[in-house]
């Protein structure tokens, strides 16, 4: 539909001649039989009953709009309707503004009570406050422009405030934590320097409470931490595996009690001798192996104990030694 039509159909609705001067019916007709209302005025007034301003306004427009294109072609029914709107909108208006009046009142006691708050430094209060002052604001109808426009410089200056006040709370406070993360991270390196593994455990775990604490917005600092966490994690997990196989190799093999009355008749002696030389060769192997792998750590060749210490543990995946020798290789890698 085109806007001619449309203007057609409304001036129709409200009994006013179009501009192409064909008559349409009127509000009153030649009968006296009454015509339906003009679906805008209907809006109208069902938004004035419920309060909407704002959309009751937009309606109240078009009607103006209406008679402002039929230039000064007379329409009694159209001036009578936009009168009696007028006056209406004139009460409801007056009333309503008073309303906004105590809405404001109540918007600037809200925000000295937030300031009020941020001086006794209660962080999380400004914060509830100003969304209790964003919904009054909100409810107030955009009719009121003039009014609603001190009303809102008024919020802003607050959310500046508010926002002023906790960014630099925040900016301090990750900077207190990223100082702290590198202090501890050197105490760690120091204590791994002395072996006092103890105390580099204990300040690791504080290392990751606080690491874990750096909240969103501050990724450069918080990766930059991270890097240097990774590093003793890397270092205290490895010594700490090392020292779980250590003390499985100081521990003393166990020994199974004899049995009272064997199961099995013992082992002739030519099948034990025969069971023992096919066992030499791969245990000399597998020691051979520790060896070679032991002397390319001393020279400095990673990559071939790492390789060696591999062969080994394939040939006896839970030899302890040469479990040790791999963790100890992963360290200096």
């Amino acid at each position: 539909m085109d806007i001619d039509e449309f203007l057609d159909r409304e001036l129709s609705d409200i009994g006013i001649q179009s501009d192409n001067g064909e008559k349409q019916e009127i509000g009153v007709s030649s009968s006296k039989e009454e015509l339906r209302p003009s679906p805008l005025i209907e809006n109208i007034k069902t938004n004035l009953l419920r309060g909407n301003l704002d959309l009751a306004e937009q309606a109240y427009s078009q009607l103006w709009h209406i008679l402002v294109v039929q230039k000064l072609k007379w329409n009694k029914e159209l001036y009578e309707q936009l009168s009696v709107l007028g006056r209406q909108f004139m009460n409801i208006m007056n009333s309503a503004y008073s309303d906004v009046k105590k809405k404001a009142e109540q918007i600037y006691a809200l925000i000295n009570r937030a300031r009020a708050s941020l001086r006794e430094g209660k962080k999380e209060q400004p914060f509830k406050l100003y969304s209790e002052i964003q919904e009054i604001s909100n409810s107030i109808p955009n009719v009121f422009f003039e009014e609603k426009r001190i009303i809102e410089r008024q919020i802003i200056d607050f959310y500046k405030e508010i926002r002023g006040t906790t960014d630099n709370e925040l900016l301090k406070r990750v900077s207190d934590l990223i100082q702290e993360i590198n202090r501890l991270i050197d105490n760690i390196s120091i204590s791994i320097r002395r072996n006092d593994i103890t105390n580099a455990i204990v300040n690791y775990n504080r290392c990751s409470e606080l690491y874990n604490q750096i909240p969103e917005g501050f990724f450069r600092h918080k990766n930059s931490a991270g890097m240097r966490l990774l590093d003793v994690y890397k270092s205290l997990s490895i010594y700490t595996e090392i020292s779980i196989l250590q003390k499985q190799i100081e521990q003393p093999p166990y020994k199974r009690a004899p049995e009272s009355t064997p199961s099995k008749p013992v082992t002739a002696p030519a099948k034990a001798n025969l069971k023992n030389a096919e066992a030499a060769p791969k245990s000399s192997l597998l020691k051979e192996k520790k060896e070679d792998a032991k002397k390319s750590i001393e020279k400095g060749l990673y990559n071939d104990a790492y390789r060696q210490i591999e062969e080994a543990l394939k040939i006896e995946p839970n030899d302890t030694e040469a479990k040790v020798i791999f963790a100890r290789i992963k360290t200096l890698q």
